[in-house]
């Protein structure tokens, strides 16, 4: 049977391993069926317990098949979860006590079992959880009592080897409940820390990024000039300004304002990807250009640009822009580096605009 023929099956029978604690639940559901017949088979072979315990948990095996085709099949995960905890530590455990060997025997392997996956399986539903842990740990106290008050009451192995049999058994299947509680805790975990990790990466992408165009915003940009700067590149940082925007804005409007910057941002996100550079929207009208080259070929690539977004078809005509690009000096401050291009954009607007200062 190949890989892809088992993973249907296991999703059919237990649910999706998105959902650890249903998946594992379902698991213990099925698994518990086969265990309690399994018991009941080696208790009849090898007189292991009392009659009245083996009739039990075969009858168990269909109501616990019951409960898992409610819980996988009729989305009663929650109720059936505590109706199979009620089922254990109230019936089949008082009954294995005084049907099983009583305190000489194996009961206590299966309420610390119980009381394992209680504390693993229950971990979101609150009171039922507490009151199931309460019931795995003092469910003993009355049991001894009971046992002290009444010792005719309780099955007893007739030999030792059987009494170790049963022992062996016992620690064999409380073994199996535990690694498989592990697995599902750590599968819980994993699936928590892979989604604080990516709500993490998503909140710091929300962070750096304009809602508006999808470019970095100026929060990453000293980011990347730290970045070049300590690789010892040569780069240069344009400083661009769209012309006249308020007048388009107050034209025709801001939704075709937000077209317009939409359209200038990807002309200009496709230079940077050209150029192995980065776009950034600073706010506003204005956008920074960040290039691995010398003012010579950053001239030449914004120039690029302005060819590339005059070919825009816009709504309502041409949109320029004016430009001042300045090359980083070696040990010059960021904020010195962003004034020198300013100054050389505002140079370009007295200029006349649609045009690029060095």
């Amino acid at each position: 049977m190949n890989d892809g023929v088992i993973r249907r099956t296991l999703t059919w029978l237990l649910g999706s391993r998105d959902k650890p604690f249903e998946y594992t639940h379902h698991a213990v559901l099925l698994i518990g069926s086969i265990v309690y017949f399994y018991c009941a088979a080696a208790n009849y072979l090898f007189n292991l317990a009392s009659m009245p315990n083996i009739l039990l948990q075969l009858g168990l095996c269909p109501i616990i098949l019951g409960l898992w085709y409610l819980s996988r099949w009729r989305d009663y995960f929650k109720s059936m979860a505590i109706v199979f905890m009620l089922l254990v530590t109230l019936i089949s455990l008082p009954f294995n006590w005084i049907g099983n060997g009583g305190y000489d025997e194996s009961t206590y392997f299966m309420n610390l079992g119980v009381l394992i996956y209680i504390s693993v399986a229950f971990r979101d539903l609150g009171f039922y959880r507490r009151l199931g842990q309460a019931l795995a740990i003092f469910m003993p106290v009355p049991l001894i009592l009971i046992e002290n008050s009444y010792p005719d009451l309780i099955f007893k192995h007739p030999t030792t080897e059987l009494l170790q049999l049963d022992l062996t058994i016992s620690f064999i299947v409380t073994g199996f409940f535990l690694m498989l509680m592990m697995e599902n805790h750590s599968k819980r975990y994993k699936l928590e820390r892979d989604k604080a990790n990516a709500l993490s990466i998503q909140l710091q992408t929300l962070s750096e990024q304009d809602p508006l165009t999808g470019l970095n915003n100026r929060r990453v940009l000293e980011t990347y000039l730290d970045q070049w700067d300590a690789q010892g590149k040569t780069f240069s940082l344009a400083l661009i300004d769209l012309d006249h925007f308020k007048s388009i804005n107050d034209q025709w409007g801001h939704n075709y304002g937000d077209v317009v910057l939409c359209e200038f941002a990807n002309a200009l996100r496709r230079i940077a990807n050209l150029y192995a550079g980065h776009a950034i929207r600073l706010g506003g009208e204005e956008f920074v250009l960040l290039l691995p080259t010398d003012l010579t070929k950053s001239q030449e690539y914004l120039q690029q640009l302005a060819n590339n977004f005059a070919s825009v078809k816009l709504e309502n005509g041409l949109t320029t822009f004016s430009a001042g690009i300045a090359q980083k000096q070696d040990k010059e401050e960021y904020q010195a580096l962003l004034k020198r291009a300013d100054d050389l954009m505002y140079e370009a607007k007295r200029a006349g605009r649609n045009c690029i200062k060095l």
